[in-house]
């Protein structure tokens, strides 16, 4: 295994990406992107457009925040539940979407680091060529890698 952060690439550790990260259609209600999310173990949808490429990610803290504006705009409770149900069907996923984080599987892992610790992410989306998402990759597998890697590097 390589411990060089700057010759080793995604595509070198790529049994490390999770293929069975959430995906949805940009266009899928939120409604149907927190119902994903709340039979899920993920915190986050990646959304792609329909010709499958990568075009937005959504947390569920965004959802959650929504909601919590809601809340706080009525002031009766009778109010609350229909203007819940309008949100969670008017909006869609690329209305709260975030402009999604990736990398190719050519790039360096160094790279994959430097970008998951500017946006202060954990988790970031590795995509082919045409920006179809390939999965994710996720720090503290990178960094079991690292470790394993350096501890075989030293016997």
């Amino acid at each position: 295994m390589n411990t060089d952060l700057e010759n080793t690439t995604v595509r070198d550790i790529a049994y490390l990406i999770n293929s069975t990260c959430l995906r949805a259609d940009s266009d899928v209600s939120l409604e149907e992107l927190a119902s994903a999310l709340c039979t899920s173990d993920r915190s986050k949808v990646y959304l792609e457009n329909a010709s499958g490429r990568l075009v937005g990610v959504i947390q569920a803290k965004q959802i959650a925040v929504k909601m919590l504006e809601l809340s706080r705009s009525k002031s009766e409770a009778a109010d609350l539940l229909p203007a819940v149900s309008y949100v969670l069907n008017f909006f869609h996923g690329h209305d709260l979407a975030e402009h999604p984080v990736s990398v190719k599987t050519s790039s360096p892992l160094k790279e994959v680091l430097d970008l998951m610790q500017l946006n202060h992410i954990r988790e970031i989306a590795v995509v082919d060529d045409e920006r179809r998402l390939v999965g994710t990759l996720e720090a503290k597998n990178i960094l079991s890698h690292y470790l394993q890697a350096k501890a075989e590097a030293t016997l």
